[in-house]
């Protein structure tokens, strides 16, 4: 009878342990934005290993689907994903998404082609690209650094935030492209003068797409500003506040036991 009894509670637990570890679960959407987070990346890249490593601690399974920037966001934002990631936080998306503590950073600025001259033989010069500098530090005033450039062309990705002075800045021409992959396939046909851009994401599109063309684009310095990275979760998702909380428990620990900065490392940020 009691043999009984512990196969009976035996199989009971098979049973039940399954669906509470199921119901403790997070879905996450991205993007692909190597060499932060890619879906053709080992462990889909540094911040999906930092998010789900995150989760896990906290003892929950994550999913993490891949989608454009623009529709990720308004997929979660209604409710139908727990959070995005990498996010920047930004004013206006506070009205549907609760912020974590930042993990990793993002140094966002400027590329442009690269500006060349050389003296030949006869004493002929030769001239490749516009010598756009600053006038002024965009870190001093972000504002008239871009009033300054304003004869320019600029290309931005669709949905993408990048700094608020930028993203006002309605005097600047700026050409829309679908990714950042595109947005650099415009500076190289000349299409646009500069284009705002991640300086890593910009490092590893042209070592990747474009290594022909790698010594013909540059990173202006300094950047325009240095951007946290945090998980937004979906204010509509079930237990919003509860999965911020464990997320940023779960964080607390890698920061703790040096597993951040051993994937910050690892990855060449």
């Amino acid at each position: 009878m009691k043999r009984c009894g512990l196969i009976c509670l035996i199989l009971m637990l098979a049973i039940t342990l399954p669906a509470s570890a199921a119901q403790k679960s997070v879905h996450l959407l991205t993007l692909d934005w190597e060499p932060y987070v890619g879906a053709r990346m080992p462990g889909n890249g540094y911040t999906a290993e930092i998010v789900s490593r995150a989760f896990t601690k906290a003892g929950y399974a994550v999913k993490i689907s891949f989608h454009p920037w623009d529709a990720a966001m308004a997929i979660a934002a209604r409710g139908e994903a727990d959070g995005i990631f990498p996010a920047y936080h930004e004013k206006g998306r506070e009205a549907h998404f609760l912020f974590s503590r930042a993990f990793a950073e993002s140094p966002l600025g400027l590329c442009r082609r690269r500006y060349f001259q050389t003296q030949s033989p006869t004493g002929v010069s030769d001239r490749s690209g516009i010598d756009i500098q600053f006038v002024t530090d965009p870190r001093i005033d972000p504002t008239q650094a871009l009033m300054d450039l304003k004869a320019y062309r600029f290309g931005v990705v669709k949905g993408y935030a990048n700094t608020p002075e930028f993203d006002a800045a309605d005097f600047l021409s700026k050409v829309t492209a679908t990714s950042d992959e595109d947005n650099m396939a415009h500076l190289l046909r000349d299409r646009v003068h500069l284009i705002v851009i991640d300086r890593y994401v910009a490092r590893n599109i042209l070592v990747k797409k474009f290594p022909w063309h790698s010594d013909k684009i540059e990173f202006m310095h300094p950047p325009l500003q240095v951007k946290k990275l945090y998980l937004a979760v979906a204010k509509a998702a079930d237990a919003a506040e509860q999965k911020l909380r464990d997320f940023n428990a779960g964080l607390a620990i890698l920061i703790e036991d040096g597993i951040l900065e051993k994937l910050t490392h690892q990855y060449g940020f």
